[in-house]
């Protein structure tokens, strides 16, 4: 292989790699500017050994959510009760019925994947993930999935602050 064809194999495989390396939102529809969107507590994550930080983090990650999507002027949201306990499994078919009952139109439906706090100046990275779903209520369909993982890159990060900046990563993609 000659060196244009090398170097065309390089160029490739680093667009392959980066953009597996990058965040996943995958939409099957729109989301109508000015809409309410309903955060539902998030399920707290479920780490042996770190019950301290997980202990309500799904509310705390869908404050961050609430906080993130009031931002912007694009959308209006707010956070709702959970229908079952913060370390339960919510299905999105239970989230769709329950945003039903409640009359909204869209519901964000989650799990803290990780939350992880470290006290300051111990030179470990405080950690943060979440994977959620964007659903209509109106016939129940998953419009928008959305997973990552943010790690601090200073000892003034916190898990919150990374969900925040999670979250608002999410609503720019819709």
């Amino acid at each position: 292989m000659h060196l244009f064809g090398r170097a065309a194999l390089c160029c490739a495989l680093f667009v392959l790699v980066t953009g597996c390396a990058s965040t996943q939102i995958v939409k099957t529809a729109e989301v109508p500017a000015g809409s309410e969107i309903v955060i539902i507590p998030f399920r707290d994550c479920l780490i042996n050994g770190q019950e301290e930080d997980c202990n309500g983090s799904g509310l705390t990650a869908a404050e961050a959510f609430r906080e993130a999507f009031s931002e912007g002027g694009k959308f209006t949201s707010r956070v709702s009760a959970r229908p079952v306990g913060p370390k339960e499994t919510l299905s999105d078919q239970a989230a769709a019925e329950f945003a039903r009952k409640n009359k909204y139109a869209y519901v964000i439906n989650g799990e803290v994947d990780d939350f992880y706090s470290v006290a300051a100046m111990t030179f470990r990275a405080d950690r943060a993930a979440v994977t959620t779903r964007l659903i209509r209520a109106s016939d129940g369909l998953v419009i928008t999935t959305f997973s990552k993982r943010g790690s601090a890159g200073s000892n003034f990060a916190t898990p919150k602050g990374m969900i925040k900046d999670l979250a608002a990563e999410l609503r720019n993609g819709l």
